[in-house]
């Protein structure tokens, strides 16, 4: 059925066996086999998932200048990165070891192959000696091991830190060749290592990559104004296959996505980067544009501060989770444009996700527990929130109001400009913080939820928690992981550390002569295979 090669050549791990079984035995589906072989480096031929999206009746047309909306941000240092905009500027200079496609399907990348040991504790990568930076340096291992070890050093500050705490060491073990050991099994490696903030730069970086912008990538940063527009130019030399585009441009147009419309049909840019669904009737009843629609793991995180009066009674966060009606704010605040959440920050689409069904809505039990606790006359609560994303996150919190009195809880919102909100966002004892998408529910769990995260905003601790997660995050075989994922998605559900209402579709705009653009679901998007009819 498949002709299953390592990608290194080397004896295929012992998991590969386990996921042909499940998949013969219909426990499993192909994309989750693929993404499990693609874990433990494995290549298949036979799979039809290519990194480069291309219309199969068209031959790419090589030229011309791509127009791309989107926020131009401050970039200094790329493990920095916040917000997914600032990385996708990055992307285009800045390589990363693999590649995950809009598919979630893992890719060599900067590292051609990767082979873990039985236990996944042991990781060998070897990387493409084409590899070449702007500057005419040849990509060496010392490259990768500057990287990782800023992200891991002590008094590191990226989330990277965090996400890859298992990292015991790195070390060249080859010309183009390195090791990492991690101190517990990690089985998703090699794509968390197409993490926004894991772009590789040069050895010398010095913290501010505007200032001497050397890359990897198939465009070079000609300039960057913040708040105005960034351009890129094709590399002449670059090492892999050359992009079709001459150029990109991308341009700041202001918060207002109908503005970016008018732009679109107007033919003055070529591509969003995102719209809502305060925009989608706009968008349909434009003719002369293409929309693009997708799932994705994106959502709204109520969370409350577990370690902050009244929220340090579990009592009382029970209380307002029973009284959210997590269907409603999806059907007012996003017109049912989307799934419904259950309160434990995992999405169905997430490929290691499982079906932990969400306890039901119930006024009067909340009202019980809230006497229990000693509110018996209510209770008056503030939430903090930020329009960092559109209309429909206010939308979403007086839904949420209105719930909660009915039970007798009285929330008070304060609405803060979005620049006010994020030096903030993770201080406030009740804050609504938009969480973008993560291919693997394990990668949001470890920033937002493990004892210590480094966006552990809720003070969230539990051992029994952290046990399952290191479980989940230690397994290749997908019915295995899913039990593992039982047990940590339930343990966060009981442990009412949030409201996590819905999984809000994805909505994206491009004029008719945009060719290769894959909206993919966490925004991560490659120019390199993009064209222009």
């Amino acid at each position: 059925m498949y002709d299953i090669k390592t990608l290194s050549g080397k004896p295929a791990h012992p998991q590969v066996k386990v996921l042909q079984d499940r998949m013969k035995a219909g426990e499993i589906d192909r994309r989750s086999f693929l993404r499990g072989l693609a874990w433990v480096g494995v290549g298949i031929s036979a799979s039809g998932l290519m990194p480069r999206a291309a219309i199969a009746q068209e031959v790419p047309k090589a030229g011309g200048a791509l127009r791309f909306a989107c926020q131009i941000q401050e970039i200094t240092d790329p493990m920095m990165a916040t917000w997914i905009e600032s990385s996708n500027l990055l992307r285009n200079s800045l390589e990363f070891l693999t590649f995950v496609d809009e598919n979630n399907i893992t890719h060599p990348y900067l590292a051609k192959s990767w082979t873990p040991s039985e236990d996944l504790t042991v990781w060998d990568f070897e990387l493409d000696e084409r590899a070449t930076w702007s500057n005419g340096d040849p990509f060496t291992p010392e490259d990768v091991i500057f990287n990782i070890e800023r992200w891991i050093a002590p008094d590191s500050q990226s989330s990277n830190k965090s996400a890859f705490e298992a990292i015991s060491s790195v070390e060249k073990t080859g010309d183009h060749a390195i090791r990492i050991t991690l101190s517990r099994a990690v089985a998703s490696l090699p794509e968390q290592l197409y993490s926004h903030t894991c772009a590789i730069v040069h050895n010398s970086f010095a913290g501010n990559w505007p200032e001497n912008p050397i890359g990897t990538g198939p465009f070079s940063l000609v300039s960057h104004d913040v708040g105005r527009q960034a351009i890129f130019s094709k590399r002449g030399d670059y090492w892999g296959t050359p992009a079709y585009l001459d150029e990109l441009q991308y341009i700041d147009l202001g918060a207002d996505i109908t503005t970016h419309l008018a732009a679109l049909t107007s033919g003055q840019i070529d591509v969003l980067y995102r719209a809502t669904i305060a925009e989608y009737d706009l968008m349909k009843s434009l003719g002369n544009i293409q929309i693009l629609t997708g799932k994705a793991a994106h959502t709204l995180a109520i969370r409350m501060q577990i370690d902050q009066a009244p929220f340090d009674d579990i009592r009382v966060r029970k209380a307002i989770q029973l009284a959210a009606d997590n269907d409603q704010m999806l059907n007012v605040a996003y017109r049912g444009e989307g799934d419904i959440g259950a309160n434990y920050h995992v999405s169905k689409v997430q490929a290691d996700y499982a079906p932990v069904p969400a306890i039901p809505r119930d006024v009067e039990a909340a009202k019980a527990l809230l006497a229990e606790a000693g509110y018996a006359d209510g209770l008056d609560i503030e939430l903090t929130l930020g329009n960092t994303q559109g209309k429909w996150e206010q939308d979403t919190a007086q839904v949420l109001q209105q719930n909660l009195a009915e039970a007798g809880i009285r929330l008070t919102l304060n609405v803060l400009p979005a620049s006010q909100y994020w030096p903030i966002w993770d201080k406030v004892p009740f804050g609504v913080t938009y969480w973008a998408h993560r291919p693997l529910g394990t990668m949001t769990l470890d920033l937002a939820y493990r004892t210590g995260g480094a966006w552990n905003e809720s003070h969230y601790s539990n051992p029994a928690f952290d046990a399952a997660l290191n479980k989940a995050m230690a397994t290749v075989d997908p019915v295995a992981r899913t039990e593992a994922m039982t047990e940590a998605e339930t343990i966060l559900r009981d442990d009412a550390v949030l409201v996590q209402p819905y999984w809000p579709n994805r909505f994206s705009a491009a004029a008719q002569n945009v060719r290769g653009f894959a909206l993919h679901p966490a925004d991560y998007f490659r120019m390199d295979g993009v064209w222009l009819a």
